[in-house]
């Protein structure tokens, strides 16, 4: 898996809010609620790596310009 950027990091954590809030409409069918649900635990699969990777062991973040 390649390293995110934060900005990435950024987009997928809005993308997640908006999934979150959009798969409990009446308005979804039950497959539509699966396929969101699979792509919200698509999401937080990522950002749990990049939380896990953040810091190197000499507690650098790896994924900052700093």
């Amino acid at each position: 898996m390649a390293t995110l950027t934060l900005p990435e990091v950024f987009d997928l954590r809005l993308k997640l809010q908006g999934l979150e809030g959009k798969k409990d409409s009446p308005e979804l069918s039950l497959f539509e609620r699966c396929d969101i649900e699979d792509e919200i635990l698509e999401i937080k699969e990522k950002l749990g790596q990049f939380d896990r990777q953040k810091f190197s062991e000499d507690d650098e973040c790896l994924n900052c310009s700093a």
